[in-house]
This record gives C-alpha cells, sequence and structure tokens, in this order.
C-alpha cells in the first residue's frame, strides 16, 4: 500500500512542467502607413517629410526631424558648395569613418537622378553604433545636404531595427522627392 501511495504520488509530482524563467522581450512597436506633406526649406529646397516628424530649427540651413514617437531624431546640415564638393564629400566620409568604429557592417545605396540633379548615397550602419544612418544629397553645383539618425536611448541594434527600417523608408521619400529652387 505504501508502495502504490508513493509511486502516485511521483507520478503525479513529475506531470508538472518545470518553471522555466521567462525570457527577456522588447516592446513590440505598431507602426501606421506614413502621411507626408511638403517642407519647404530656408536654404533654397524642399521635399516631402513625414508628418509625425517635427521640424526644429537651430539655424536656417541646420534643422533636426524629430519623430517623438519613435525617440529619433535625423539632423541635417545644409553646406553651400562654392567648387569645393571633393573637399565637403571628403569630410563627409570623415564622419561615416568615425561612425563606423563601432560596426558591424555597412550596407551603402545610392540615388542619382540627372534630370533633376538629385545625387545621393545612404551608408545603413549594423551593430552598435551611434548613429545608424547617415546620408547625403547634392546637386553637385551649389548645396550638400548632409544627414544622420540618432535615438534617444542605448544603441541595442536589435530593438532599434524596426524603427530603423520605419525611419529609412521616410529618408528614402526625403531623396526621391528633394527640389533644388533656383537662386
Amino acid at each position: 500500500m505504501r508502495i502504490l501511495f508513493i509511486i502516485i504520488l511521483f507520478s503525479l509530482k513529475s506531470c508538472n512542467s518545470p518553471n522555466l524563467p521567462k525570457q527577456k522581450g522588447f516592446f513590440a512597436p505598431e507602426f501606421f502607413y506614413p502621411n507626408y506633406e511638403n517642407f519647404n526649406s530656408n536654404c533654397n529646397y524642399s521635399f516631402v517629410k513625414n508628418v509625425d516628424a517635427e521640424i526644429i530649427y537651430y539655424d536656417d540651413c541646420i534643422y533636426e526631424l524629430e519623430y517623438k514617437k519613435l525617440n529619433s531624431k535625423i539632423y541635417f546640415n545644409n553646406i553651400k558648395l562654392n567648387q569645393n564638393l571633393n573637399s565637403v564629400y571628403n569630410q563627409f566620409e570623415e564622419k561615416v569613418f568615425n561612425n563606423s568604429e563601432y560596426a558591424d557592417q555597412i550596407r551603402t545605396s545610392e540615388y542619382s537622378d540627372d534630370y533633376n540633379n538629385i545625387y545621393s548615397r545612404v551608408y545603413v550602419f549594423i551593430g552598435y553604433t551611434p548613429s545608424n544612418i547617415q546620408f547625403y544629397i547634392t546637386d553637385s553645383i551649389s548645396n550638400f545636404l548632409s544627414a544622420s539618425l540618432y535615438f534617444n536611448s542605448e544603441p541595442n541594434y536589435d530593438s532599434l531595427l524596426p524603427y530603423i527600417h520605419y525611419i529609412r523608408g521616410d529618408i528614402k521619400k526625403i531623396i526621391e522627392t528633394i527640389d533644388w529652387k533656383n537662386e
């Protein structure tokens, strides 16, 4: 009788699944289809931007697009070219090189539209870098617009990846819709 009781007790006890610690999870962001509006800068160009991004000016040609819901910012700096495209481009490349110190990989893409004088290169950094995307847009004559994406959080690439993909779509829209005004 005791042996039967012990066998039943062990069989009931063994049916319980063990308690395992819960794995850490990250907040799953919910993105909505972006709506766009035209933005006219004070620096002789315009482009289409996401309505959720707010413009914050530091100077006429230095400003940021702030995504409050995404806790991120794209910093823009427009540089007037005076037959110094190579020098400005080299300074931008040095900035990219300094940011890439912590990157595991860098993906580069280019966009050009000869008809509208739009030439751009986008650098996407994979890894724990201070800036996840850096890009420039130029008309190669008088304007060089450089920009960098930053998040107001610790650079945890895995958890920032959905936000990076979302904002990368907005960056693509900015590049494709930029319109250089004649001075």
